[in-house]
């Protein structure tokens, strides 16, 4: 067994996403949100921390041309969950909690 993997992986951030069904109906969807939002936190540093997310989504995500499918929901979710990292990055490094 490899301790240095072991110990890598202990320190790695994690993101905890709950996605009720309640909110998106479609598994397919929630599954797509859930695989958007860890891709977030890994493009904003957070996995190279010993840091632990929750992610709670309250509402589903609506477009404005209602007719748009999975992709448009999709890069909307891209879009706000990197605003929201990156923001979350910044107050951590200024608290030192981040290096």
């Amino acid at each position: 067994m490899n301790c240095v993997a072991d110990n890598d992986r202990a320190v790695r951030g994690r993101l905890i996403v709950a996605a009720p069904k309640r909110v998106i109906k479609r598994a397919v969807e929630r599954n797509a949100m859930r695989r958007v939002a860890r891709e977030a936190w890994r493009a904003a540093g957070l996995d190279r921390t010993p840091l632990v997310g929750l992610l709670r989504v309250r509402a589903a995500i609506v477009p404005p041309d209602s007719a748009a499918g999975l992709p448009a929901r999709k890069r909307l979710a891209r879009e706000e969950l990197d605003r929201l990292f990156v923001a979350t990055g910044v107050a951590l490094r200024k608290r030192g909690v981040l290096r």
